[in-house]
């Protein structure tokens, strides 16, 4: 048998114990779900089997868990896998006298290819994007506030030349060695922030804080080509090539998110969606502090009504339909979201230029993040399947614990069934045997 009949079996099976919980007919098999013939993620396959067994509520609780509490189980694993891709040859050697007195020098566009620095985290997009807590971000802000004074953070030590638009990155001492300095670095950040990457999500969705910050359509399709290869990554496809059919798609995209309104299609159609930036502020800061998945996939799901009054004419079925595929592309988002924290924000970049100067001499080997994507194939790759696996095993327990309730009561009747057969077996044996007695 196949995978994708395998995976059609799944379905069958769990249509069939469907209908006997409500006594209905049995479906057959069909391939309404493009994820039977998906060989390569296993992602859309367990949230088919998810939505399934329980619509889209599993999906919400899906989408509230990954935020509620997946991200914080994630964090040290992901620290890990980071710290393994930059473990160096030289680890235990100490940290070059050139690296210590004067460090690396880099310009700013280099490890902020999204302009998320310059904008004042105290201001409504800066609130949002720069997340919840003093990071590596903030840092950087106060250093561009202060040029030429050095602000620490971590073990490092961070000035901003305003002549040259450029950093200037040394360590802060207490790393002995390039092992220490990178290892003793990523143990004391938080690599993903609940609030700016719920914000990374939701604007990647509606363009609100892309329209209010005034990015320009090439800045927007500049992201989106980082986000399209790192998705490409996700489904195994390292090639870290766009296909020319995909260009149009990213640049009509980029024009909607520049304009802050999208179109989407969730199943009954087009949708066009606009969210209000105090919609979306106040559902970021709802959500942001909160480890219930009920209450943040319906905040989430609430801002479909939001931002669209498609849904006032549509029957219960239709508006279930696009629940069901703004969860889905939610949780695609916030997949490849987790995957950019690791890979592609300043303080990871900073990071990869650190390492290219002491693997070449000085020399820093850092273009644009598409650019660079082929040289720190093997980090991207390997954060990749380790986010995919967080992800699918979290997806995959939840899929689990909502078959184990729709198994429950169909054993209950199966074992009802079963005894009240025994029970009848046992009354004609019982009264066999006193017919038998009669007659001796």
């Amino acid at each position: 048998m196949s995978l994708a009949d395998n995976k059609r079996s799944v379905f069958t099976t769990i249509g069939s114990y469907n209908s006997l919980n409500q006594q209905g007919k049995s479906p057959s098999q069909t391939d309404l779900y493009p994820s039977v013939n998906n060989k390569n993620d296993i992602v859309p396959f367990l949230l088919d089997v998810l939505k399934t067994v329980a619509g889209s509520v599993a999906l919400s609780e899906a989408i509230g868990g990954m935020f509620g509490s997946l991200i914080n189980k994630a964090e040290p694993q992901l620290k890990t896998a980071l710290k393994k891709q930059f473990t160096q040859s030289n680890a235990s050697e100490p940290l070059p006298s050139t690296f210590n007195n004067n460090g690396i020098t880099v310009p700013v566009k280099t490890v902020d290819n999204n302009g998320v620095l310059k904008n004042n985290p105290n201001s409504d997009v800066g609130n949002l994007t720069y997340g919840s807590t003093t990071n590596f971000n903030t840092k950087a802000y106060d250093a561009i506030l202060n040029s030429g004074t050095f602000v620490n953070y971590n073990n490092m030590q961070i000035k901003y030349n305003q002549s040259s638009d450029s950093f200037q990155i040394k360590p802060a001492g207490g790393s002995t060695t390039v092992g220490s300095f990178f290892d003793d670095y990523i143990d004391n950040v938080d690599l993903i922030d609940k609030k700016s990457l719920l914000s990374n999500v939701m604007d990647n969705f509606y363009g609100t804080l892309a329209k209010t910050q005034g990015k320009t359509i090439q800045q927007i399709y500049n992201e989106l080509q980082t986000e399209t290869l790192l998705n490409q990554v996700l489904d195994d496809d390292d090639s870290f090539v766009i296909l020319p059919e995909k260009y149009d798609e990213l640049l009509a995209k980029a024009r909607e998110m520049a304009n802050g309104s999208v179109n989407y299609d969730l199943g009954c159609g087009l949708m066009p969606s606009e969210l209000s930036l105090n919609d979306f502020s106040k559902t970021v800061s709802s959500i942001s502090g909160s480890t219930d998945p009920f209450y943040i996939g319906n905040q989430l799901g609430a801002t479909i009504d939001q931002s669209t009054n498609a849904t006032q004419d549509l029957t219960t079925e239709n508006k279930e339909t696009i629940k069901d595929g703004f969860f889905q592309k939610i949780i695609r988002i916030f997949t490849v979201k987790m995957l950019e924290a690791v890979t592609t924000t300043p303080q990871v970049r900073v990071l990869f230029a650190i390492m290219s100067s002491l693997q070449n001499n000085g020399v820093i080997k850092l273009n644009s993040p598409t650019e660079d994507m082929k040289n720190f194939k093997t980090c991207i790759k390997c954060m990749a399947k380790e986010i995919m696996r967080l992800v699918a095993a979290f997806i995959f327990l939840l899929a689990i614990s909502y078959l184990i309730k729709l198994l429950k009561p169909i054993i209950k009747k199966v074992i009802k069934e079963k005894i009240n057969q025994y029970t009848g077996v046992i009354t004609s044996l019982t009264g066999a045997n006193k017919l038998t007695d009669a007659i001796i």
